[in-house]
């Protein structure tokens, strides 16, 4: 049995050689300017996810967490509709055995993912929130652990022990006044559901996204997401009333949370990923933290204190030991089961 899960070190090896390869081959058939183009497109998408709580930040002030849900998902909605038609791609077409694995990735990538986010940004600063976010790897990782399809190297063990030491640090000290607020851990604990509930569908959406085309599968799934919502238009029909007196300032921010942030950045995330290694994109997820903190503190006024600095800094460090740590096996692979055998 073990034989079927497991490389050698030397198999493990040539197919880290291979995996090389093909990520030189596929950055050598582009030239240098569009590869230049890439990575400045991936920087945009770092700047615009750290600007994305802010955003959501800015709009409480003027309305409540769920109605920022509610504008943000169906415009989003919208536009994805509109590109899949426009484009003559459609929605996904999933197989039957696939739709309840479809809906299960819509609740949790689309529904709770940005659900915690709108409500936990409600009860604490933007900049907590997307240092909160941004550990969402040390969730996958643990996770795919917890299914069997990955195994934890002493290397990634430590990157999660001093991610939870950063989280630790930013739920006791992480509030305005640099002391432990109750207001300020609950509204962490609300966003952190964010983050687990985004690396569950990291994990489950695996199998799906060998099979469907993925932009595709993340526009189909978003609108899946959507509708639970659409009931409460009907119960608040005073939201859209309230989107419409919105001044430049508030549609800036819902293009920025929308637009950018949920529909071209995942676009734009996707065309990386054919392009560059799994190592190379990370280095941009990095600095959405960075971008989040530098946009509350100009736009927003709030105050960064040491301990939030210091909380962020070793989140991101055990982000990075658990990014770059050597793949353990995985019990997918059919191409190492089959070596194997």
């Amino acid at each position: 049995m073990d034989r079927e899960i497991t490389l050698d070190t030397g198999e493990a090896s040539e197919r880290a050689s291979e995996e090389s390869q093909i990520e030189r081959e596929g950055q050598r058939a582009l030239s240098t300017r569009a590869l230049i183009l890439v990575h400045l497109s991936l920087l945009f998408v770092a700047v615009s996810w750290g600007s994305n709580f802010v955003s959501i930040k800015y709009l409480l002030r003027r309305i409540d967490a769920t109605e920022v849900l509610m504008i943000r998902l169906t415009l989003a909605s919208l536009c994805y509709a509109g590109f899949l038609l426009l484009s003559g791609r459609g929605f996904t077409r999933f197989a039957r055995a696939d739709w309840r694995k479809a809906g299960l990735m819509a609740l949790l990538g689309v529904t709770i993912n940005t659900g915690a986010v709108a409500y936990g940004v409600q009860m604490i600063p933007a900049a907590v929130a997307s240092l909160i976010v941004t550990g969402n790897p040390v969730f996958t990782a643990l996770i795919a652990r917890a299914l069997g399809q990955e195994r934890l190297t002493p290397r990634k063990l430590a990157g999660i022990a001093v991610a939870f030491a950063g989280f630790l640090v930013v739920l006791l000290y992480g509030g305005p006044e640099a002391q432990f607020s109750v207001r300020n851990a609950i509204g962490i604990l609300i966003t952190l559901l964010g983050p687990l509930a985004w690396a569950f569908y990291t994990v489950l959406s695996k199998p799906l996204l060998v099979r469907y085309e993925p932009v595709q599968f993340a526009g189909t799934v978003t609108v899946l997401g959507t509708i639970p919502l659409l009931p409460l238009f009907a119960t608040r029909p005073e939201v859209v009333r309230e989107a419409l007196r919105f001044g430049p300032a508030e549609w800036l921010a819902v293009l920025t949370m929308v637009l950018f942030a949920l529909v071209l950045a995942y676009a734009l995330w996707y065309r990386g990923l054919r392009v560059l290694s799994p190592t190379q994109i990370a280095v941009y997820i990095y600095l959405v933290p960075v971008f989040g903190t530098l946009g509350a503190w100009l736009l927003l006024g709030e105050h960064i204190t040491i301990y939030l600095l210091l909380g962020g800094t070793l989140i991101l460090l055990g982000v990075i030991l658990t990014n770059t740590a050597r793949r353990g096996p995985v019990e997918h692979d059919a191409r190492a089961r089959r070596r194997a055998r």
